[in-house]
């Protein structure tokens, strides 16, 4: 077996955890797994950078928000999901009308950009 070292990131702080596993895969698998099952077991620090200013918030006396700015890259992941369901939807109906007309996925190479978008989303080939 092989000592690995798995580093667990959020936005702003880091933390460890050692590992023995025979492929590096299951070394990620057991990370996963040891964080799923208890979180609060991993010691996390911050990171030695600065980290940028992501969201501003105004709120009001009774904690309610009144004003917000979020750069760029916060409104694309709170809107990744959305985002991610509304092109799968709309590859799904692409296949289903042009099926009538016997051409295959690779034939579709218009739709090659969103199916590799959706790999890269859903972590593997699609």
């Amino acid at each position: 077996m092989t000592t690995y070292t798995a580093y667990f990131r959020t936005d702003s702080e880091t933390a460890t955890h050692t590992i023995e596993a025979d492929t590096p895969e299951q070394a990620l698998s057991k990370a996963q797994e040891y964080y799923a099952s208890d979180p609060s077991d991993l010691w996390f620090e911050r990171y030695d950078d600065a980290m940028p200013v992501n969201e501003i918030a105004i709120l009001e006396d009774n904690g309610g928000e009144v004003a917000a700015w979020r750069d760029d890259d916060l409104r694309l992941r709170l809107a990744a999901q959305d985002l991610l369901d509304a092109l799968e939807e709309l590859v799904a109906r692409i296949r289903a009308e042009t099926a009538a007309s016997g051409l295959t996925d690779d034939e579709m190479t218009s739709l090659a950009p969103a199916r590799r978008a959706i790999a890269k989303a859903r972590g593997g080939a699609q």
